[in-house]
This record gives structure tokens, C-alpha cells and sequence, in this order.
């Protein structure tokens, strides 16, 4: 059962300092002595690592994680989605890793995609597999709490000779080859502080491990400065690049029919996501230059009932939407759904400001296709 938006909003306005009230103060202070004991937990967890007292697990292909610092909402998944369409394009056969949050698996072993066809459904991997897993026909998706164990079935059974781990910075016992780390630029460490204190799963120093970084959401020259200044505070010798989502078609949610986004182009819509940071979905609505007249925000990867959908259709009509745009994770949760407005889902695309650069790192750290360069065979549909 997940929290409503108004527990949440409660929560948050304790977390970042909004609430005075005595209550607040003493409950910001436990958080920040819970936040301690979560770093000295972390610091002795890694402490064998960095000593060679452990060591990393390696497989018998490249792995690239693509991971990040805070809780949610930075684009891991479009970031998988454009390295999977990448790589295929350059010959290689990748496969992906996620562990399955929110699904009743729990971490357990399952194949979500064997190529051609999706095996499982959100309710037992969670919206990321299953969505990664639509959006790439051809590329094997598995998901599993133990990465070694499901990139060794990619490796064995499919074929993969390179795996793209979503959501692996903090996956530590797996060696990777090359540590890519989204932000949000428009606050790229929350509030500095770890959880349950703010939303970081590791102090920002944590951020030198990774081989690059880049940064989501911001593309004008002047924010872009700013917080190139705080990443290279924490993390001075990373690559740094900026990237932004720009919308590219729509998607019915009752037939699965795609229409170029100009569709939505002064159109009154009702905006539906359950993701981590809904401002961010709005704002790429707005960029398709939607008319944004209603808005529903559910807690990240929530999953909808009946009286949601009810609710939902009510409050489209009420304000007069022409359609009602989702997000592609709410899409596979949504369909069969039946609403009283026309339903969208709002798909986009990752743009990098220095893609080449990108792609000679990948090649540094993984080397080259163990096959020649091919078109690609990866159609990404979501």
C-alpha cells in the first residue's frame, strides 16, 4: 500500500524545513541521527571493498550500470532505453538488468522479455522492466535482486555480450566497467542530506566512483553553469553532460496506435503520472505545447484501481480535457483501462549535448562489438 499524495506533501514539508512547529524540529533532528547511522552503515559496508578485502563479481561480458545518488526521478530508464538503441546499432547484442521494484517477484529470478515477446506483466516485475521491455523489442529484459545470477542467464541463454544494469551504482558486489550517474541539475544532491533525511542513497563524495555523469533537465547556458560548479565540487575529474527529454509521439492508451506529439499542440489535456518527479512529465507536456487543465499525481510506481480510474475520468470531463497524457512507466499499468476521455501516453526521447564524446567513453571501457557495426534492431516504440 502506498502513501497519498497528502502524506507525502506532510512528510516532505517536515523533511525540507517548510514546518516551524515543535513536532517538526524534533522529528527533522531523529531523521538527521537515522541519516548518520545510515552513512556509517554504507562506510562499513564499502570498507572491505576499497581495502580488497572483498571483491567485486565479475561476468564474462562488459557491464555498464546506469544508476544515480537520489531516490527516483533523474531518467535512468530513457538513459537505458538510448544505450540499449546505441549499442545494437554498433553491433552488440545487450540484455538488461533491473531488480523488479514494487512487483510481487521481490527480487525473485524472471525473464520479463525473451526477445519477442513480454512474459510478465507490472504487477509481478514493476512498471520499469515491463515498460523497458515493450519499448525494446529484441532486447532481452531479466529481472533479479542477484544481477550475477540474471546476467549469467542473459549471457548463457540469450546470447548478450554486454548488460546494462538499470538502476546499479548501488550494486556493489558486481563488478561494472563503466559507471554512468544521472542527476537532476535542477537539484542535483536534494538537500545534501542521505535518507531518511533527504533523498540521498549516498553522500555526494560518492559521486567519484562513477566514469561519467550527466545531468537531466536543465539545458540553458547560464543553470547549466551553476550546476556544473556543484557537480565538479563533489566530483572533479568525472566527464560531465547535460541531457534533456524532448517529447517525440504519443501513444493511445485503448489501442496502442501512435500519432506524431503535434497532436497535442494546444490541446486541453489532464496530465496522469505516478513517477518520482511529476514536474519534470509536466514540463515535457508543456514543451509539446499542451494546455495543461488538470493534473493528477499518484506516489511513484502506484498501482491504479477501478475507483482511481473513476476518479480520474470524473475530474477529466469536469475540466473540459480533450485528452488525458500519461507517462510510458503509467502506460503498461493502464492498459485494458477504460476511461471517459480519450487516454495518451506522452513518450519521449533522450537528447545529449555531446553524444560522441558519450559514445568514445563507452568504447574506452567496454572496447569494441565483438561483431561489425549493424543497423539497428532495437525498434524503440515507447
Amino acid at each position: 500500500m502506498h502513501p497519498n499524495p497528502d502524506t507525502i506533501e506532510f512528510l516532505e514539508s517536515i523533511v525540507y524545513g517548510d514546518r516551524k512547529d515543535p513536532l517538526a524540529v524534533v522529528t527533522r533532528g531523529a531523521l538527521a541521527a537515522l541519516s548518520g547511522i545510515y552513512r556509517g552503515a554504507i562506510w562499513l559496508y564499502l570498507l572491505p571493498f576499497e581495502m580488497g578485502l572483498r571483491r567485486r563479481k565479475r561476468l564474462d561480458t562488459p557491464v555498464i550500470s546506469v544508476g544515480n545518488l537520489t531516490v527516483g526521478g533523474t531518467g535512468k530508464t530513457p538513459m537505458v532505453q538510448y544505450l540499449c538503441t546505441g549499442l545494437s546499432r554498433r553491433g552488440w547484442n545487450p540484455a538488461v538488468l533491473s531488480y523488479g521494484y514494487g512487483g510481487s517477484l521481490r527480487g525473485r529470478f524472471g525473464i520479463v522479455s525473451d526477445r519477442t515477446s513480454v512474459l510478465l506483466t507490472p504487477h509481478e516485475t514493476g512498471d520499469e522492466p515491463v515498460m523497458l521491455a515493450e519499448s525494446m523489442p529484441g532486447v532481452p529484459v531479466l529481472v533479479c535482486k542477484d544481477r550475477g545470477k540474471s546476467g549469467r542467464a542473459a549471457i548463457q541463454d540469450f546470447g548478450a555480450d554486454v548488460l546494462v544494469l538499470d538502476d546499479g551504482f548501488q550494486v556493489w558486489k558486481l563488478h561494472r566497467d563503466l559507471d554512468i550517474v544521472l542527476i537532476n541539475a535542477g537539484k542535483p544532491f536534494d538537500n545534501g542530506r542521505t535518507l531518511p533525511a533527504g533523498r540521498l542513497r549516498e553522500p555526494s563524495i560518492a559521486l567519484r566512483r562513477a566514469d561519467c555523469i550527466i545531468a537531466t533537465g536543465v539545458w540553458e547556458p547560464d543553470a547549466r553553469k551553476d550546476t556544473l560548479a556543484r557537480i565538479l565540487r563533489a566530483a572533479p575529474a568525472a566527464p560531465v553532460y547535460f541531457g534533456r527529454f524532448k517529447p517525440s509521439a504519443v501513444a493511445s492508451i485503448a489501442d496502442g496506435s501512435e500519432h506524431p506529439v503535434e497532436v497535442l499542440r494546444g490541446k486541453r489535456v489532464f496530465a496522469l503520472s505516478s513517477i518520482a518527479r511529476p514536474d519534470s512529465f509536466e514540463k515535457t507536456l508543456a514543451d509539446a505545447d499542451a494546455e495543461i487543465v488538470g493534473r493528477e499525481r499518484f506516489p511513484d510506481h502506484h498501482r491504479y484501481s477501478g475507483d482511481d480510474i473513476d476518479n480520474i475520468s470524473r475530474r477529466a470531463v469536469e475540466t473540459d480535457a480533450e485528452y488525458i497524457v500519461t507517462t510510458g512507466k503509467d502506460a503498461v499499468k493502464l492498459h485494458g483501462r477504460r476511461f471517459a476521455v480519450p487516454a495518451m501516453a506522452l513518450h519521449g526521447e533522450l537528447e545529449l549535448d555531446d553524444e560522441a564524446s558519450l559514445w568514445e567513453l563507452v568504447a574506452r571501457k567496454v572496447g569494441n562489438s565483438p561483431k561489425p557495426s549493424k543497423a539497428c534492431n532495437v525498434t524503440q516504440t515507447r
